[in-house]
């Protein structure tokens, strides 16, 4: 079992590697020549082909056109310009490999090959097993670069498919986050609600009386609201209403009276064709909304809100004071709770003392 996965692997390094190694030799002794090309005839394992050149500006000319695996160098070669070869190789053409051939294996010939960036060092005359040797530790050294080169581009793609994942992830995660919040958002509306609710109606439930009705409603929108005048309207006919109760906060002595009626003529009717909340926060879309009337309410902050119950509108709310001290969201969700309730009691109410009469 473990021949077999061998061979499948050194199988795909062969397929790997589908075009020969290519090694250009930068020299103009022809003895070395042959002796290169005596290697590479008898060099079994890799197909090898070599390109051999005189100079240093015809190997810098096969650099730039091919792609060259390993460069052999004679240092002394074109008045001793290659070491500068070797130092092109490794900065302008990596990953090809230099090998610089010296005539003696000294200190300083070593130490001059590891500064211009050389890989290996070897002497002449050329030994062809010597030679053999080190292409071999080339090919091996190249593909083994090759191989880096592969885990690299495949770590690349992976990060790449890492980070469309993270960024999809971090999408999803915004997209629950906002829907959690939402949700948290409702919930808690609906909590208000609740508890809003269960207070009214705890407080109005046994309530058959209009009147004390209408006050307890009213001390409750004035413990929930704060100092603020509010008014309930009821209905004498479908788009004509009549004041049920209120409370005077801020209104001059003598005025409440022509203000209330002008809330039960104007205000009232409007709102109680709306099936929402109405708050009104400037001037400007208050003289839209009820038009050339709007001046007995200017600089102030103005909630109306329907009572709602079967498709019938049974009372409006509507509260006013100084813009200075404004209605918060809160106070138009605690309106917009109980205004049902208060609805439905009052429908309560009307059916009690008409019971006698027909539908």
């Amino acid at each position: 079992m473990t021949e077999n996965i061998q061979s499948t692997i050194k199988a795909r390094a062969r397929r790997r590697r589908r075009r020969p190694f290519r090694v250009m030799l930068v020299d103009n002794d022809p003895r070395t020549r042959d002796a290169f090309t005596s290697a590479i005839t008898e060099h079994h394992t890799h197909q090898i082909e070599l390109i051999p050149v005189a100079s240093v500006p015809e190997a810098r000319r096969v650099l730039e056109k091919s792609h060259i695996d390993l460069v052999v160098i004679e240092p002394t070669i074109s008045s001793g310009a290659g070491l500068g070869l070797a130092q092109v190789v490794v900065k302008e053409h990596s990953p090809t490999q230099a090998i610089v051939m010296a005539e003696l294996a000294t200190f300083e010939s070593a130490l001059a090959a590891i500064r211009a960036g050389a890989t290996d060092l070897i002497t002449k005359p050329i030994v062809l097993g010597e030679l053999n040797e080190r292409v071999q530790q080339a090919i091996v050294r190249s593909e083994s670069e090759m191989r880096k080169e592969a885990r690299v581009r495949r770590l690349r793609r992976v990060c790449k498919k890492l980070n469309a994942a993270r960024e999809e992830v971090s999408q999803q995660v915004d997209i629950l986050c906002n829907d959690l919040v939402t949700a948290y958002q409702e919930l808690a509306d609906q909590m208000h609600n609740v508890v809003e609710t269960s207070e009214f109606a705890a407080l109005v439930r046994n309530e058959l009386d209009l009147e004390r009705l209408l006050h307890q409603s009213l001390e409750f929108i004035l413990e929930k609201v704060g100092p603020t005048n509010a008014a309930i309207f009821l209905p004498v006919t479908a788009d004509e209403f009549t004041l049920g109760g209120y409370v005077n906060y801020d209104c001059a002595d003598g005025s409440p009276e022509l203000l209330l009626n002008h809330l039960a003529d104007v205000v009232a009717p409007r709102a109680g064709e709306s099936e929402t909340a109405i708050h009104i926060t400037d001037n400007d879309t208050l003289a839209e909304w009820i038009g050339d009337d709007s001046a007995y309410l200017t600089d102030c902050h103005m909630l109306a809100v329907p009572c709602w119950t079967e498709n019938e509108v049974l009372a409006v709310m509507v509260l006013f004071r100084d813009g200075a001290q404004p209605f918060n969201e809160e106070i138009t969700k605690t309106c917009a709770a109980i205004a049902p309730l208060l609805a439905q009691y009052l429908g309560k109410i009307v059916r009690v003392h008409h019971r006698h009469m027909q539908d």
